[in-house]
């Protein structure tokens, strides 16, 4: 997927429209500078994430929400970018005009939206990126940034599988959609874990171009069509990799003859996990990481309470036969 670049003049142009968004912050409400909204005040966040049907998204969704309910004067407005950064630049856009109290964003490109960010903050709109992270030229206009490093997940993968296969093997890479901060830091972790075992063979598969079992089932087929004795199958994300067992079993080998890995830890991840088809998923844990990004946000709207460090580290959790209990019951109370 190739994003979108915005010209001189876009960018002259959405420059003045923000700047009449923070003349409607100038008014004298001050609803929307750190701890001026007090314990009881209204506040109304904009959030922003770019897939309305994955399950990691709408975990954090209700992780933003249920934290919403628990403050009691908090209502949170959803809106979805679709992995388009123009729709997205456009939605938050539109967001700003409403002149809402805090903006909550998981950025398709990490590049793409600073500009808007930066804006917000200027006119006293806290931002708070959760999942993907933007580049350094916007961390100043952060108030914080929720989630996980993406490239040590993919090296936890990548040395998960590695050990798996003793050291020696054929690696088939499924990617995710190229250019995607999610799929281009995991590559990046992945491949420095699986350079240095040199007898580890990686077949570099392609993107499967969004993120769904139908997607991950024609990508895997072409793989296996081409190296049908792979040892082993690394995807972006469990999507895809619910795919990817399809096909290997449309193709009737054992799936104990091969090894699978996705991130989520989604319920039907975790059916697969349970039974056997999937070796091991990892889960960003998106209601932790929503619970935390909207208690950052409104701690600070409501006491002017920042995060120690910008970025605020959720933990992510392993799953796998051997400890399938033990997530699903930290998943259940709230801990993932």
């Amino acid at each position: 997927m190739r994003h979108a670049r915005y010209t001189k003049a876009a960018a002259a142009l959405i420059t003045a429209v923000l700047l009449t968004v923070a003349c409607s912050h100038d008014t004298g409400t001050g609803n929307a500078a750190g701890g001026s909204a007090g314990v009881d005040g209204e506040l109304r966040i904009a959030m922003n994430v770019y897939s309305r049907t994955l399950p990691y998204f709408q975990d954090m969704i209700r992780g933003v929400q249920d934290v919403a309910k628990e403050d009691g004067h908090t209502t949170v407005d959803v809106t979805y970018g679709d992995t388009n950064p123009q729709l997205q630049y456009d939605q938050l856009e539109n967001a700003l005009s409403t002149s809402p109290d805090g903006l909550l964003i998981v950025p398709v490109n990490p590049s793409a939206l600073i500009p808007i960010i930066q804006q917000a903050a200027a006119n006293g709109v806290p931002v708070v990126t959760m999942a993907n992270d933007i580049e350094d030229s916007g961390h100043d206009s952060q108030l914080a940034h929720v989630g996980q490093e993406y490239v040590e997940l993919g090296r936890r993968k990548a040395q998960y599988l590695v050990d798996r296969l003793g050291g020696k093997g054929a690696v088939g890479y499924i990617h995710g959609i190229r250019g995607l901060t999610f799929s281009e830091k995991q590559a990046k972790g992945a491949m420095e874990v699986f350079d240095a075992s040199p007898e580890i063979t990686v077949i570099d598969g392609p993107y499967a171009g969004e993120f769904s079992s139908d997607a991950g089932l024609t990508a895997t087929e072409n793989v296996l069509t081409a190296h049908p004795e792979i040892d082993a199958l690394y995807f972006d994300n469990d999507d895809i990799a619910l795919g990817g067992i399809m096909a290997v079993q449309q193709r009737g080998r054992p799936m104990d003859s091969i090894y699978i890995i996705g991130t989520d830890g989604g319920a039907p991840a975790l059916e697969a996990v349970a039974a056997k088809t999937m070796d091991m998923t990892i889960s960003l844990c998106g209601y932790a990481t929503g619970r935390a990004g909207a208690k950052a946000l409104i701690d600070y709207l409501r006491d002017n309470k920042k995060p120690g460090d910008r970025f605020v580290p959720v933990e992510a959790l392993t799953i796998s036969t051997e400890n399938l209990d033990d997530a699903q019951a930290k998943i259940k109370n709230g801990q993932c």
